[in-house]
């Protein structure tokens, strides 16, 4: 709103990603976490967590053969969401070396990233627009999160 009220050109882009729980790799995961401190028994123990898991499936009476999980975050459990908000916590910080911390906002949740921006002038909104969308594109390629082009809305 203070954008707006100082004339300023102000637009988001709405990211949605598919099945973000699902597309958790353990070992970035782990990298993360390890990163932010997380070291000792509670690494270990988080590792024990995630390691080892193992599915399979029940189709017309018959059982797979069991296969070993190495991505995904168990859903329903507590840890679901810390583990998936550790997952994005970074993403504020490559945004923030593009693009002005004053020109734009980022929300993390879940699934759902938006991102902000505001600018004075439509062609250095238009190419501040494209930019964050390239890193952004990058950023979800890289640690394997796959986004919804269908569901990824931006709006002026």
């Amino acid at each position: 709103m203070l954008a707006l009220n100082n004339k300023r050109i102000v637009g988001g882009i709405f990211f949605y990603l598919e099945k973000a729980f699902d597309c958790v790799n353990h070992d970035i995961l782990l990298a993360k976490m390890e990163y932010y401190g997380t070291t000792g028994v509670m690494y270990i123990l988080i590792k024990s967590y995630l390691e080892n898991r193992h599915k399979r499936m029940k189709f017309n009476n018959k059982l797979s053969k069991w296969d070993k999980i190495n991505i995904g975050i168990p859903q329903g459990s507590i840890f679901g969401p810390l583990f998936s908000l550790i997952y994005i916590n970074d993403l504020p910080s490559v945004i923030s070396y593009t693009v002005s911390n004053k020109n734009s906002s980022i929300v993390l949740f879940a699934d759902d990233t938006s991102v902000i921006i505001s600018e004075p002038c439509l062609m250095n909104f238009e190419r501040k627009l494209n930019i964050v969308f390239q890193i952004m594109k990058e950023w979800f390629n890289s640690n394997s999160l796959l986004l919804n082009f269908d569901k990824t809305l931006y709006t002026i």
